[in-house]
């Protein structure tokens, strides 16, 4: 009886298949998706890239990146009746952010898996791009970690490299330097968007950098666009947690050193803040400091480090590295300008780092690539 039953749905089945509406469906699902049928970006054998981008319904559809298209036309054609393309030759070098813009509609690329947000993400190999380009050197480790604060009933995140060689010397203590991300980032910007690691990574194996830990903190308390914000508000907060909770933590899991002259700090925009108000504050606990895109003159070091005015010759034999770093073309040029000053007329012994470019990820990785240069020397 359980045959017969058998054999009846097997009839069933087949007949189904057979049926017209059902095959033609059939048909037309086979296949991967239209949106999935084009390759984009690709790089071709001229140094250009083609993007490609399925809008059967579209009567426009540009490209969005300025930095890629230079004085480029930004309009794609139709091609296959539904598709756009767009080859470009590239203006210049770099990691950069792009979208489609599909009949005044926003769209990052739907077959790009490196997509950030709305943007998605296309390396242009060249100059710009080869101190932060995955190379065959030994490579370190990024983690990540959860930590609790209880001053703010809070579970907190932090991300921490460790360079090659790290597990192979386990009586050794490392010098350490603590990475800040702007307002907008996370403990992840400097690595999955500042590529920090492949940096020291490079720089190590070249032997143009020591072999050193580096610690990326989580810089909200407060989420930012809650009531809380904007994050001036929240920098007690994460001053406690930094100076009292989280080295701490840091320093019962990693063997880093306790010696300031081998403690940095860094961080651009609002990390560049944490850097100077926390760095200055603390100097027996770290020799080495690195704002960059941010500043500040008198006004700044009455309201925040009142002392570096007072006693500026103890000051400047507590710092080993001061590194001052800033786009021509950002909005707080003036005030790393201004810091800069005020710095060269107390004597106190800094670099001051100028680049091209404004308030962008692109500046902020160079100048992690000049400043690892200038840490833990022995000079």
């Amino acid at each position: 009886m359980r045959a017969k039953h058998v054999f009846i749905c097997l009839l069933i089945i087949g007949l189904l298949f057979q049926h017209p509406s059902f095959a033609g469906k059939q048909k037309r699902m086979a296949g991967p998706p239209p949106f999935a049928r084009v390759k984009s970006p690709e790089f071709n054998d001229d140094g250009t890239i083609t993007f490609r981008i399925w809008a059967p319904k579209a009567g426009e559809v540009k490209l969005q990146c300025a930095e890629l298209l230079g004085d480029q036309s930004d309009r794609m054609k139709r091609f296959d009746e539904e598709y756009w393309r767009i080859t470009v030759k590239p203006a210049r070098s770099g990691k950069f952010r792009y979208k489609f813009m599909v009949d005044g509609v926003q769209t990052p690329d739907p077959v790009n898996s490196m997509t950030v947000g709305t943007s998605s993400v296309v390396l242009v190999p060249g100059e710009e791009t080869k101190f932060f380009t995955v190379r065959n050197v030994p490579h370190g480790t990024v983690h990540r970690h959860f930590y609790h604060n209880p001053a703010i009933e809070a579970v907190r995140s932090v991300s921490v490299y460790t360079p090659p060689g790290y597990e192979d010397h386990p009586d050794r203590l490392w010098p350490v330097l603590f990475l800040f991300h702007g307002s907008g980032g996370t403990d992840e910007s400097w690595f999955r968007v500042g590529h920090a690691n492949v940096i020291l990574d490079n720089l190590i194996s070249e032997g143009k950098a020591q072999p050193m830990i580096v610690v990326a903190p989580y810089g909200h308390t407060v989420e930012p666009g809650t009531h809380g914000w904007p994050f001036v508000q929240e920098q007690g907060d994460f001053k406690q947690d930094f100076i009292e909770v989280l080295i701490p933590w840091i320093e019962k899991h990693y063997r880093i050193s306790n010696n300031p002259k081998n403690r940095a700090l860094a961080g651009f925009s609002m990390g560049g803040y944490h850097t100077l108000k926390i760095g200055l504050n603390n100097l027996n606990q770290f020799g080495n400091l690195g704002p960059f895109s941010w500043g500040g003159g008198q006004k700044f070091f009455e309201d925040n480090a009142p002392h570096v005015m007072k006693n500026p010759k103890k000051v400047r034999n507590q710092i080993k590295t001061f590194f001052i770093a800033c786009g021509r073309n950002d909005f707080l040029f003036k005030g790393s300008q201004e810091l800069d000053a005020f710095l060269s007329e107390r004597g106190i012994e800094h670099k001051f780092f100028i680049s091209d470019g404004g308030h962008e990820m692109a500046n902020w990785r160079k100048y992690l690539y000049e400043y690892a240069q200038l840490l833990f020397q022995n000079k």
